[in-house]
């Protein structure tokens, strides 16, 4: 699964040109796309999604216009895939420079709203694209065994199918099995807004922290869903809720982003383990703002020595301990000039330790 990312790819000359010249010049069969094609178109028809998205993948890298148009539509509407307009629009690009007119339009309605970094990340994709030579690869249609369990298992998932879900995970299927886009079960349960079935992977031993190639989490997916009740569970399960993507946004951020609002609220209360609060303390204990013992529980006056830290250094007044809090005081330690009774003492030996 990849994160929803919102984009656009200009129109490129040249990769009209290139997908031209391999399809007439460079060996690809137009039979053979012409034929994933159908069998997508088919697969489509029956709402079977993920077997369409296979079908078209395959047909669109070679260069089929058709394929492409409605690869793109199933990206963009997450549909047999995750959710990416960034991808979307490429196919959208390229199924327009071959002549489709609709995917002009429809690439163009993807235009409003975004921000120039999104464009830049569209144009860059879009540059890195190049169509795959059938005939360096296996022209097959037929799945395999393994592929057609990977591929039930996915779609249950997806689709939130509880009986098929525990079905397979008592015939041994690996939980963290990953799809083509890097995305577990998990991951495309919890965007899917299904908590039982996230419940049940999770409860089997599904690992909540692994991320797909944007960095992207199950608790990152449940909170772009805005499913309250499954993120606070995933949190309690152990879910890292400091995490952060390829861009460096966190499951909180994303929440926001996306306007949920109660989740955001949700995640602005959490704290970091007991250990790292202590540690905490011992810093700020370190830096003159709290005096007393580290005992690893936030109370009024760990707080407020925090909330004085946090407008020291620009940050957000909290009083909670979260990664940035952490990260700012063990820079404001270790970078400090010493004192005189310090050049023998450690930070730590040297603070006061009055109980709290």
């Amino acid at each position: 699964m990849r994160k929803p990312i919102f984009g656009l790819l200009p129109f490129v000359g040249t990769i009209a040109l290139m997908v031209l010249f391999v399809l007439v010049l460079g060996g690809i069969n137009p039979r053979v796309a012409f034929a994933d094609f159908t069998e997508g178109k088919k697969a489509f028809d029956a709402e079977d999604y993920s077997t369409a998205f296979r079908y078209w993948h395959t047909s669109a890298d070679q260069g089929e216009a058709k394929s492409q148009l409605e690869l793109a539509r199933l990206y963009r509407d997450g549909k047999g895939t995750n959710e990416d307009k960034i991808v979307a629009s490429l196919y959208f690009t390229l199924a327009a420079q071959q002549q489709i007119k609709v995917a002009a339009k429809e690439q163009q309605d993807l235009v409003e709203g975004l921000s120039e970094e999104e464009l830049v990340l569209a144009q860059k994709l879009v540059a890195s694209w190049e169509p795959v030579d059938a005939k360096s690869s296996p022209e097959k249609t037929e799945l395999n065994s393994q592929e057609k369990e990977a591929l039930r298992w996915f779609k249950a998932a997806e689709k939130g199918t509880v009986k098929t879900i525990k079905e397979m995970i008592s015939g041994g299927i690996d939980l963290n099995k990953r799809d083509k886009d890097g995305w577990t079960a998990l991951m495309l349960a919890a965007l899917n807004n299904h908590k039982v079935t996230s419940k049940i992977l999770i409860e089997a031993g599904a690992d909540l922290n692994i991320a797909d190639p944007l960095g992207m989490t199950a608790l990152m997916a449940a909170s772009v869903a805005g499913n309250k009740l499954l993120v606070e569970f995933m949190v309690k399960s152990g879910a890292d809720i400091e995490q952060e993507d390829t861009v460096g946004e966190t499951a909180e951020y994303m929440a926001e982003q996306a306007g949920h609002v109660t989740i955001a609220r949700y995640f602005s209360t959490l704290e970091l383990p007991e250990e790292q609060i202590k540690e905490a303390q011992e810093l700020l204990i370190a830096l003159g703002y709290l005096e007393g013992s580290a005992d690893g529980k936030t109370g009024p006056k760990t707080s407020e020595a925090i909330k004085k830290f946090q407008k020291s250094s620009g940050q957000k007044q909290t009083g909670l301990v979260r990664k940035l809090l952490l990260e700012t005081l063990e820079d404001k330690v270790t970078n400090r000039p010493l004192l005189p009774v310090e050049k023998t003492e450690s930070p730590f030996e040297a603070a006061s330790v009055t109980a709290e």
